[in-house]
């Protein structure tokens, strides 16, 4: 069976990452996978090609760049997949108009629960029977796509998470391998930085008494960067702030922590909150559909812009340390016992067999 997974862009971040992960998986079993983008390759097609799984681009320029449409059918019609699997709403459009042109079956996925840009929910409600039917990864994401997109139930297949539990990393490997000595109670925050994050409530929350010994580390890369370098110097908190960049791996890095938080306004699923539970580090999150699913965040805090109810959150969890070890225990236990990488693996081709049957 030959697969192309279609994606908006390959830049680093949660849903490009889960298309790697996925495509490498399918490569283990014997499904021929390629790998797509709307967008020109970024640094996960690079990655991607390293591991020897075929990588494509429709060189789109700008969202309106229709052309894209042309260029993503010669390369499909090149590739000759048996079935196209598309994530996040761009692909998924563009995957619906030239799938249907190719007679080539579509299965789309939806990546996180869109609340900024409704024109998106009114295209994917005129265009969902243009495919086969959504995979998504949680009961959040399957009552969005349902609720929202107008998906009938027969037409959602849910898989499950697939996340390595991997062996645990000390605090004191982590802090080594970053250069950074013991001592400060450091929290960490892992994804692209998107105004969605919503960072900026956790640089404003440093200043705030309780923190004001604390650090922060900062994983990741993205647009609203350069912004919150400038809301950190403007606070009088950019020492205690480590912009540690991208890495394939943000594990290692999150391991360094004494807690994560995640202040996000709208998530799907998140990885970077799956690579906290696996590296045994508790968490403070938005009360958010997406975490709501999860077992052992000890802490979900009502979707506010309130620096001070973050800092408060994140000062109770770190002066409760048996509650935080226990509660850290049991997220691994729970990554271990339900998120194993095969079972999503085969969950998939078991979809693919389906639509393509």
């Amino acid at each position: 069976m030959r697969v192309a997974l279609l994606i908006t862009d390959l830049h680093p971040g949660g849903a490009p990452l889960r298309i790697a992960r996925l495509a490498r998986g399918l490569r283990e079993v014997g499904v021929d996978a390629h790998v797509g983008s709307l967008a020109p390759p970024g640094r996960v097609a690079d990655e991607l090609r390293d591991a020897g799984i075929p990588v494509f681009s429709a060189a789109a320029r700008r969202a309106a760049d229709f052309g894209a449409l042309w260029r993503l059918r010669r390369e499909l019609r090149r590739i000759q997949p048996d079935v196209i699997h598309s994530t996040l709403f761009h692909a998924n459009f563009a995957a619906r108009m030239v799938g249907r042109s190719l007679g080539v079956p579509v299965l789309t996925s939806t990546a996180t629960i869109e609340v900024e840009r409704p024109w998106h929910i009114l295209l994917e409600r005129l265009t969902v029977g243009w495919d086969r039917g959504q995979i998504v990864n949680s009961a959040a994401l399957a009552a969005h796509v349902r609720d929202r997109f107008g998906v009938g139930e027969d037409h959602i297949f849910r898989v499950p998470i697939g996340v390595e539990a991997g062996k645990l990393v000390s605090r004191e490997t982590a802090l080594r391998e970053l250069g950074l000595a013991p001592g400060p109670f450091r929290i960490a925050w892992a994804g692209r930085m998107d105004p969605v994050k919503r960072v900026e409530l956790l640089l404003a929350a440093l200043c705030k008494p309780a923190l004001q010994q604390a650090e922060l580390l900062l994983i990741g890369d993205g647009p609203r960067r350069a912004d919150w370098q400038r809301l950190a110097e403007n606070l009088g908190v950019a020492r205690r702030v480590h912009w540690l960049g991208w890495r394939e791996a943000p594990r290692s890095a999150i391991a360094a922590a004494d807690l994560f938080a995640l202040p996000s306004r709208t998530e799907g699923l998140p990885n970077a909150v799956l690579d906290a539970m696996a590296a045994g580090v508790p968490v403070v999150a938005s009360d958010i559909p997406a975490t709501r699913e999860l077992v052992g965040v000890p802490a979900r805090l009502r979707l506010v812009s309130d620096p001070s109810g973050w800092a408060e959150a994140l000062v109770q969890i770190r002066n409760a340390r048996a509650e935080r070890e226990r509660l850290s225990a049991t997220a691994r236990e729970w990554i271990e016992a339900e998120c194993q990488p095969a079972k999503m693996v085969a969950a998939h081709v078991a979809i693919y067999r389906q639509v393509v049957g």
